[in-house]
């Protein structure tokens, strides 16, 4: 009865953290010059953003970038970035981010007097 009743716990326990997983998501992309990456984890009532953009090229980028990005439930910008190993990773923690699976979210980049969009779709 001791093994039964563990048994039935350990399966409840695994279906309840299925469903977190449900409630993540990964938005990626990439344009000529960069890749993007979107990654919302929903914990509650609160969600955790982790958004990083890459330069792709080999040679480092020296010079300060803008970028801005737009989804359901607010949008991003920031200016005069510095990029560290051709990479910036921004994080914020947030009330419950209402974003669909199925959303576009597109990201605009400018440096050195270049522009770009990367459009990040769902994984």
């Amino acid at each position: 009865m001791k093994k039964a009743f563990v048994l039935l716990f350990l399966l409840l326990l695994l279906q309840g953290c299925a469903r977190d997983d449900h409630n993540n998501l990964m938005f990626s992309g990439e344009s000529e010059h960069w890749t993007g990456e979107l990654e919302v984890f929903r914990i509650g009532d609160k969600a955790e953003k982790r958004f990083t953009l890459r330069y792709k090229s080999n040679e480092q980028l020296t010079v300060p970038i803008d970028f801005s990005y737009s989804y359901s439930g607010g949008n991003y910008s920031a200016k005069g970035q510095n990029i560290e190993n051709n990479k910036i990773v921004a994080r914020s923690v947030s009330s419950n981010v209402p974003l669909q699976k199925s959303e576009e979210i597109p990201i605009h980049v400018e440096w050195d007097g270049k522009k770009e969009d990367v459009m990040l779709k769902s994984k």
